[in-house]
């Protein structure tokens, strides 16, 4: 199944001024408009139980928006799918890791040849996970078995860690978009 996702870099005059969110809805509006000749502004919304969005009148549209650093990422797909980006940045890897992973990991995750990407790469697979559920922090993140649903891994360079989540493996499709807010 075919997934597209939109995505840019935040410009420089939009650094550090909180903007991403309203860049992924440019992104979801260019996307629903390219993919699918909607215009996001006459498609009503909701929020499952856990606050995931949805198009209520598009029931095989599915999208999911993920930000972090310079990229901000809007996927399009025929089913349910949770997508997200981290940029890289020290923290205490092994306090985050007891409230992510299983006891069991942990040690695997820090004695890894390159802890921090082994780090990252856990984030973001759960992170996904939870994005694709709907389930959100409602889950605890040591409880998401890697064995359920397809995922696939971001190349997207040294600085940061990227996953999709979904049911079915996607064949993915990647857009540039060049996002000018007023």
């Amino acid at each position: 199944m075919k997934a597209v996702i939109f995505f840019t870099e935040v410009a420089q005059q939009y650094e550090h001024k909180n903007m991403e969110h309203m860049i992924g809805e440019k992104l979801l509006e260019t996307g629903l408009l390219r993919e699918y000749g909607l215009k996001l502004k006459e498609e009503p919304r909701a929020t499952g139980e856990h606050g995931k969005p949805f198009l209520s009148l598009q029931p095989k549209i599915h999208y999911n928006i993920t930000h972090s650093g310079k990229y901000v990422m809007c996927i399009l797909a025929g089913q349910e799918v949770g997508i997200d980006v981290q940029q890289h940045r020290k923290a205490n890897y092994e306090r985050m890791l007891e409230r992510m992973v299983p006891q069991d990991m942990i040690r695997e995750i820090l004695d890894a040849d390159e802890p921090e990407k082994a780090f990252f790469t856990q984030w973001v697979l759960r992170e996904a996970y939870i994005k694709w559920t709907g389930e959100g922090l409602s889950r605890d993140l040591r409880t998401i078995s890697l064995d359920e649903g397809s995922y696939i891994l971001l190349d997207l360079g040294e600085d940061y860690s990227g996953a999709i989540w979904s049911q079915d493996p996607l064949e993915l499709q990647w857009e540039h978009v060049d996002v000018q807010l007023p």
